[in-house]
């Protein structure tokens, strides 16, 4: 016999659209089961196997601790209904349908799947400063068995988390409440769930870089120094390491440098009590030697002169900063040009015998955009005549990003000092508001600049 579980479009409701869908099937499931128990002297039916059918990524291991069943236990429709449920609020599936086979008294359950569509993300503890990742990952398998450090992007493995990671603090009697942060961001292999305890404060009071050698663990605090005093997130400190710390590496040749997960200890002697000693650990890695660029995808710009724009020689240290400046540049000609949504896509490959690097710099070049509507906004007519005069880029030319930037700097500055004057010769004050900007339309590959100044009206 065969049970469905179509995908509900609200799990409160999961039973009601579960009966109500697949009635019949479910009925003669208990039919069978029914018929087995009323058999004279029918021992108990005992799941003997568990199989799944459809599994790509996930392990058969993995559903199974999701499920809640137990080879040997007692099975009936509850318990086999009560599986399919967790399978669902897991999030490992989307889809889900069951068949059910006895023998004697032993009973085997096939699992039909689709794994969920939306991916595992890693989980992270941010500042349970209290336990050890290991304590807080025994806690939430308590609750959610089949947890393994990351969590699907759907179904309600947030919530078992959650659930476990409070009940975790109330046993220790720790005040505060378990908050669920979804971490956002534009790539989605980037995606992380943050758990964090609110209603707590944990002042960082010391910092610690073990591993550091070529750059002075002194001078790593002093650049961190604005993680002192600040509430202990560790999702947050290591954002803050890879963004403001990582550069110094960088620009020494250590392009492979990484920074290890933040741990927090709390401190209560001396001037760091009622604080935390944050330890971040380096690996500094090699030191890299440049060893070239090559060009690929640029047909508008010959690679002789995009490479003019990486300011770094064979053989010397590669300068990761350096490099970053030079695709800077090479984009900026590309704007000038009206490519204004030109990517350059560095990939290294690293020599680690020789310790050298090379670089391939993949441009996508995208479409030439041209100049649209210039609108001229809150100028007297002579001025606004005068500034559309100084403007020299006409209609259907190709949009010259760095001509607007030129323009902005130098003629539009003289613009505004006539705005001034003339306002004071009429005993006006000067502007409250003056804006210059852009605005790029995809679908006409036109780019209109608009130039408003104004007056704020009083508040009523």
């Amino acid at each position: 016999m065969t049970q469905s579980f179509p995908k509900p479009k609200s799990q409160k409701r999961f039973f009601q659209l579960l009966f109500a869908t697949a009635s019949l099937v479910s009925l003669l499931l208990a039919a069978s089961f029914t018929s087995f128990a009323q058999q004279p002297d029918a021992p108990q039916l005992k799941l003997a196997r568990v199989e799944f059918v459809g599994l790509k990524k996930l392990t058969a291991d993995q559903l199974l601790k999701a499920s809640g069943l137990e080879i040997g236990q007692p099975i009936t429709i509850e318990a086999l209904d009560a599986a399919g449920q967790k399978l669902m609020d897991s999030g490992l599936v989307s889809k889900l349908s069951y068949r059910f086979q006895t023998k004697a008294n032993q009973g085997t359950v096939i699992f039909q799947i689709e794994e969920g569509r939306g991916g595992d993300s890693p989980v992270i503890f941010d500042n349970f400063v209290w336990f050890t990742d290991e304590e807080l990952a025994n806690a939430v398998r308590r609750e959610a068995p089949s947890f393994n450090g990351t969590a699907p992007t759907a179904g309600q493995m947030t919530d078992a988390i959650t659930k476990a990671l409070q009940e975790l603090l109330r046993s220790r009697k720790i005040n505060g409440t378990v908050e669920y942060l979804p971490s956002e961001s534009a790539d989605p292999s980037r995606l992380s769930h943050v758990f964090r305890l609110k209603g707590v404060t944990l002042p960082i009071c010391d910092l610690h870089f073990p591993g550091a050698h070529h750059v002075n663990e002194d001078h790593l605090v002093k650049t961190a120094h604005e993680l002192i005093g600040a509430d202990y997130s560790r999702d947050f400190a290591a954002m803050f390491a890879f963004n403001n710390l990582f550069p110094l590496y960088k620009e020494l040749g250590h392009l492979r440098a990484t920074f290890g997960r933040p741990q927090a200890t709390v401190e209560n002697t001396g001037e760091c009590k009622a604080g935390v000693a944050v330890t971040i650990p380096v690996e500094e890695g090699s030191i890299y030697i440049w060893d070239g660029a090559e060009w690929t995808g640029n047909q508008g710009i010959p690679a002789e002169q995009l490479i003019k724009e990486i300011k770094l020689k064979a053989g010397e240290v590669a300068n990761g900063l350096k490099l970053d400046e030079g695709i800077a540049g090479a984009l900026k000609l590309y704007r000038r040009k009206g490519r204004l949504e030109a990517t350059i896509r560095p990939q290294a490959t690293f020599d680690d015998a020789s310790r050298k690097v090379s670089y391939t710099l993949d441009v996508k070049e995208g479409p030439e955009y041209h100049m649209g509507q210039l609108t001229v906004k809150g100028f007297s007519d002579v001025l606004g005549n005068y500034l559309r005069g100084k403007w020299e880029l006409l209609h259907n030319d190709v949009f010259n990003e760095s001509y607007f930037e030129d323009f902005l700097k130098n003629q539009f500055s003289e613009v505004l000092m006539k705005v001034k004057e003339e306002r004071q010769s009429q005993n006006r004050p000067a502007p409250k508001k003056v804006n210059a900007s852009t605005q790029a339309h995809r679908d006409t590959l036109t780019v209109d600049v608009i130039f408003e100044i104004g007056d704020e009206k009083p508040a009523p």
